[in-house]
């Protein structure tokens, strides 16, 4: 019987990786992302390439600043997305963790922000050729999906300006904040699968 229940539970976690996986393509990913969240501007598209590149290494690395920030933000929202997880961008490098993991107990804190924070470790925070050049590609299946995006023009050309400027930091856009609440923290995909995961 125990047998039984260890191999129901690897089924579950197979099929709910399976179900959160990253797209085989960048057109995909951004089809995908768009019928989750059609209000969604590039600057969003953009903000989950790097997170999927860079993870958090531009986060706080102070351990009690961490769980601070998170606890307070916790405090502050009123509601939480109804997926608990999903990857960053096409290629699943870093997945974005919903914070109420957290806050309906399924995950402790301590658990949650040792995650968070190894995930930060070499990390090489260099601004690449390579990374321009994804970028730019996925832009052009941006391009493909929505050709009518509204802001794409602007936002383009902002993005174009901060990446010559050596610079890949940005925010969601106010209208995805206003629409969707994000509440997460990102999370390294073997670590996550690992010590978060099995929790849910």
């Amino acid at each position: 019987m125990k047998r039984f229940h260890l191999f129901l539970l690897s089924g579950w976690m197979l099929l709910a990786i399976a179900c959160h996986q990253p797209q085989p393509s960048p057109e995909a990913f951004v089809r995908g992302y768009f019928e989750k969240y059609p209000e969604a501007t590039l600057q969003d598209i953009y903000k989950g390439s790097f997170q999927d590149v860079f993870g958090p290494a531009h986060i706080l690395t102070d351990r009690q600043a961490v769980i601070r920030y998170i606890e307070s933000e916790l405090k502050a929202s009123t509601s939480f997305e109804e997926d608990d997880y999903q990857p960053c961008g096409w290629q699943g490098n870093f997945y974005q963790v919903n914070l109420k993991v957290i806050a309906d107990g399924r995950v402790p804190m301590d658990v949650f922000v040792d995650a968070f924070m190894a995930s930060a470790n070499g990390i090489d925070t260099t601004l690449t050729p390579a990374f321009v050049k994804d970028w730019q590609e996925l832009q052009q299946a941006v391009r493909t999906v929505r050709p009518q995006l509204e802001g794409y023009r602007e936002d383009s050309t902002l993005l174009a300006h901060l990446l010559k400027e050596g610079k890949y930091v940005v925010h969601h856009s106010h209208k995805f904040n206003e629409h969707y609440h994000p509440h997460y923290r990102i999370i390294r995909r073997d670590l996550f699968e690992e010590k978060i995961l099995p929790r849910l």
